[in-house]
């Protein structure tokens, strides 16, 4: 089935004690029949929500105005496992376009639906599973994680020597290109997780066996482990400085201003959505460029995304970034009006 969640004609909750008790979510006429967990849903710039299943024939497109689900072409990839897919960055409105990849160990293609047809993209340098794909502040995708098999890295499940591959970080750049990074320390698969901090670095951690694997005495305490990735772009000079951002609320399409020692040095703001991830799936990442509309002295203006259909209401990351694409450490912005119905 699927449902709306705030209940149609409720304002959504903005406090942490804004708990929706007894406010059942209402379900759509449309219904989700999906034979596998774990679909991937996307909202678009469209405002449509893009339901995208494990299983190739289960790609659909739900309108929640309309309450309808209609069907969108057979994906070229058979059935995946756990893989991740990334709604793509699109500059200043929000995107238009969805990759997928991994899942499959046999298979490095990476699958694109834009526009309602599906395109093979750009191959990684091999195929796994269990998978993670997050969205850089520089609009660079970069993958960690990943197995041969649910609870098997290469060599059997329980072993500490894992294949080497499928601890290997692949980064994506702006033209579409993979190349391999290094290797993390732990193969990190089954129940894997990693996030984008806002210091621009990625944190790495989770998975069913690595801590059995590498620590066998399961009563010492060591019950998981964290992995920090710095990006290149830590390594190409100093920093941009972003000293203060608003504290309260931003309408769409509206100006705003932050602060800025270095705003001179300032070439791009953009907005980053926080990760929500489980079983390689993650569908809250969003990236939008913000719309520069001057500097003076460190005051740089800035404009919001044109609608809730570009960037759904929510707190975001906000980064400014130099020309060598070196990202400020972010702070978070609120961006979407609360309702008159909320207090």
């Amino acid at each position: 089935m699927v449902e709306r969640f705030p209940a149609l004609g409720r304002p959504v909750p903005w406090r942490p004690y804004d708990i929706p008790a007894n406010v059942p979510s209402e379900r759509l006429r449309s219904d989700a029949p999906f034979r596998n967990d774990y679909p991937h849903l996307f909202a678009l710039r469209d405002g449509r929500i893009y339901g995208l299943g494990r299983d190739a024939d289960q790609q659909w497109l739900f309108d929640p105005v309309k309450e309808t689900r209609t069907d969108l072409p057979r994906r070229p990839a058979d059935f995946r496992g756990y893989g991740s897919a990334v709604p793509l960055p699109a500059g200043l409105r929000g995107p238009d376009s969805v990759l997928v990849l991994g899942g499959d160990p046999r298979d490095p293609l990476t699958y694109r639906l834009s526009g309602g047809r599906w395109s093979i993209e750009g191959p990684r340098a091999f195929g796994r599973t269990q998978d993670g794909t997050l969205i850089l502040p520089d609009g660079t995708l970069l993958t960690v994680n990943g197995a041969l098999d649910t609870r098997n890295y290469g060599n059997g499940p329980f072993n500490p020597k894992a294949d080497l591959k499928y601890r290997q970080i692949e980064l994506r750049d702006a033209r579409g290109h993979w190349t391999l990074g290094p290797a993390q320390r732990l193969p990190r698969g089954y129940h894997s997780n990693a996030l984008v901090l806002p210091d621009g670095r990625m944190m790495v951690t989770g998975d069913e066996l690595q801590q059995i694997a590498n620590d066998p005495d399961i009563k010492d305490g060591m019950d998981g482990s964290i992995e920090l990735y710095e990006p290149a772009y830590l390594h190409r000079g100093p920093r941009p400085a972003l000293d203060r951002a608003p504290a309260g609320d931003l309408g769409h399409d509206a100006a705003f201003q932050v602060s800025s020692a270095t705003a001179k040095q300032v070439t791009r703001a953009v907005l980053l959505a926080p990760t929500t991830v489980t079983h390689s799936v993650n569908t809250s990442q969003r990236h939008l460029d913000l719309r520069i509309t001057g500097v003076h002295g460190s005051t740089i203006g800035l404009r919001t995304p044109p609608s809730a259909a570009d960037a759904p209401p929510g707190y975001y990351m906000l980064f400014l970034l130099n020309a060598k694409g070196v990202p400020s450490t972010a702070k978070w912005v609120k961006l979407g009006t609360r309702s008159a119905g909320s207090r």
